[in-house]
C-alpha cells in the first residue's frame, strides 16, 4: 500500500519523552544481549499511527517499542494497571493511556468511549498509539485470537477525524525468551490497507478489518501451533547455518525469514508425509541428547583447531583475564546483592515467562538504584564528593564488565573442555559428525521434496 498523505500535524518530542526513549534503550541494552529491528521504513515520520503489537512479554513489549521507535509512542493499557500502586509510576513514565473495557466499568460504556475519543484526539494531533490486540500477555508459541479494539479504534477515528492513521502489525520474537541476555527482533510489517473498510463501527467492516490485522501479525511473527515444533525448527535453522561445515552467524532478520520458510515447510510435510517428520524430530532428539552428554554445541562440530586459531583463543582468553577480570571484580562486589535479589525474585514474582522479563527489569532497576545509591552516599560520607564521584562513574561499566566476563568465562571453559574431550576421545568427533550429516542429508530430502510439491502444485 501507498503512504497515505496525512493533513494531521505532528507534536515534537518533549524533553521528557527523549529522555524516557533513552533509558528505556539503556534498559533494553542491559537485558538483551541482542536487539535488531526490521521494517522501520513503513513507520512515517509524520501523522498519526496505530501500532498493533503481539503480547509476549508484558511490559517489556512497550518498553522495548518505545526504544527502537525514533516517535514517542504512547501503550494503551486497561485501566486496572492503573490502580495497581506499583505500577502506577511505571505507566505513567511509559506515557501510557488507560482503556476502559467493559468488564472493567462493571458494563458502563462510558469510560469506553471517553478513552476512544481521547486516541482520536491524539490521532488528530499525529499521535503515534500502541495496543495489543490479543487483549494479555501470554507464552504462547502462537498468536492468541486478537479482539476487536484496534479494528474499532481505526474505523472510529476515520469516522471522527475523516482519516484512518496509518495502521501496522509488529511482530515481537524473542529468540531465548525467559533467559537474561536474550536476543529479540522487533519486525514491522507492510501498512494494512485501511481503505476498504468505512468509517464507523459497522460490525462486519470490524470484524473483516481484525482478520486483516491478524493476518498481518501472522506475516512479522514466529506463529507455530507447539512448542516443541518451534524447538525442532530453530535446530534445523541452525542446521542449515552451519552447511559446507562452517557455522554462519546470521542477523535476527535472517533467521527470522528462515524460519518462516521452515514453518511453511514444516506445516506442509506435516500434513502430506507425517511420519518423515516424526522420524526428523527423532533422530535431533538423538543428536540434541548426545551432544547435551559430552558437553558439546553445534558449532564446536564446525571448529577446525588450526595454529592461528588457537592462538587467537589464547591471545583473546589472556586479555579477559588480565583486563577484564579486575573490572569484573570490582563490579561483582559492588552488584552482586542487588543482581541476585533481582534474579531470585523475578523468578518468584513471575506467573509464566511472559512475565519474567517485566519482573527482571522492574525489580532491577528498584535493587540495582536502592543499593548504588547507598553505595555512593556512603562513599561520600567516607570520603568526599570526588571519591563518590569517580565510584559513582566506575559503578556502570564495571558492572558491565561483570557481564560480559560471565559470558566469556562460560565460553572459554566450554571451548577448552571440548577441545580436551576431542583429544582424549578422537572417534567421538567422527561419530557426532556423521550423525550431523544423517540429518544433514534428511534435510535436503525434505527440501527436495517440498519443492517438488510446490512445482507441481503450480
Amino acid at each position: 500500500m501507498l503512504a497515505m498523505e496525512h493533513t494531521f500535524t505532528t507534536v515534537k518530542p518533549t524533553r521528557g519523552q527523549r529522555v524516557w526513549r533513552k533509558f528505556c534503550q539503556a534498559v533494553v541494552w542491559v537485558f538483551y544481549r541482542r536487539c535488531e529491528v526490521d521494517g522501520l521504513e513503513w513507520m512515517p515520520a509524520h501523522g498519526p499511527v496505530l501500532l498493533c503489537a503481539n503480547h509476549a512479554n508484558a511490559l517489556a513489549d512497550a518498553v522495548i517499542i518505545q526504544a527502537v521507535c525514533a516517535r514517542p509512542v504512547h501503550p494503551l493499557a486497561r485501566s486496572g494497571l492503573f490502580g495497581n500502586p506499583l505500577l502506577r509510576p511505571v505507566m505513567g513514565l511509559m506515557q501510557a493511556v488507560p482503556v476502559y473495557r467493559r468488564q472493567d466499568a462493571g458494563g458502563d460504556t462510558a469510560q469506553n468511549v471517553d478513552s476512544f475519543r481521547r486516541c482520536y484526539e491524539m490521532f488528530r494531533r499525529g499521535g503515534v498509539l500502541l495496543i495489543f490486540p490479543e487483549g494479555q500477555s501470554h507464552s504462547d508459541p502462537h498468536l492468541r485470537p486478537i479482539k476487536t479494539g484496534a479494528a474499532r479504534m481505526v474505523l472510529g477515528a476515520k469516522a471522527e477525524n475523516g482519516e484512518a492513521p496509518r495502521l501496522l502489525p509488529v511482530g515481537l520474537n524473542f529468540m531465548h525468551k525467559g533467559k537474561f541476555r536474550g536476543s529479540v527482533l522487533v519486525a514491522l510489517g507492510e501498512p494494512i490497507d485501511t481503505d476498504p473498510f468505512p468509517g464507523g463501527q459497522d460490525e462486519e467492516a470490524v470484524r473483516a478489518l481484525t482478520r486483516e490485522i491478524y493476518q498481518g501479525l501472522d506475516s512479522v511473527t514466529l506463529n507455530v501451533d507447539d512448542g516443541r515444533d518451534l524447538d525442532l525448527l530453530h535446530h534445523i535453522e541452525r542446521f542449515f547455518a552451519m552447511r559446507h561445515g562452517k557455522y554462519r552467524r546470521r542477523d535476527l532478520k535472517q533467521r527470522f525469514r528462515a524460519l518462516k520458510k521452515l514453518i511453511q515447510a514444516q506445516q506442509e510435510l506435516r500434513f502430506r508425509d507425517p511420519q518423515r517428520m516424526e522420524h526428523l524430530r527423532r533422530l535431533l532428539q538423538q543428536f540434541e541428547r548426545l551432544c547435551k552428554h559430552w558437553g558439546v554445541r553445534d558449532y564446536h562440530l564446525t571448529v577446525r583447531y588450526r595454529p592461528t586459531l588457537v592462538t587467537r583463543f589464547i591471545l583473546r582468553s589472556l586479555a579477559i583475564l588480565f583486563i577484564v577480570l579486575p573490572l569484573a571484580l570490582w563490579g561483582i562486589i559492588n552488584s552482586i546483592v542487588p543482581f541476585l535479589l533481582t534474579r531470585h525474585l523475578a523468578r518468584r514474582l513471575a506467573r509464566g515467562t511472559d512475565q519474567y522479563d517485566t519482573a527482571k527489569m522492574v525489580l532491577g532497576l528498584f535493587f540495582f538504584l536502592l543499593f548504588w545509591s547507598a553505595q555512593i552516599t556512603t562513599a561520600y560520607y567516607l570520603y568526599g564528593g570526588m571519591t563518590a564521584l569517580v565510584y559513582a562513574l566506575g559503578l556502570p561499566p564495571t558492572a558491565a564488565a561483570a557481564l560480559m566476563f560471565r559470558r566469556e568465562r562460560t565460553r572459554i571453559w566450554e571451548n577448552l573442555r571440548v577441545f580436551f574431550v576431542f583429544v582424549r576421545k578422537r572417534k567421538l568427533r567422527r561419530y557426532l559428525e556423521a550423525k550431523r550429516k544423517e540429518i544433514e542429508r534428511e534435510l535436503a530430502r525434505m527440501v527436495r521434496q517440498v519443492k517438488r510439491k510446490y512445482s507441481t502444485e503450480k
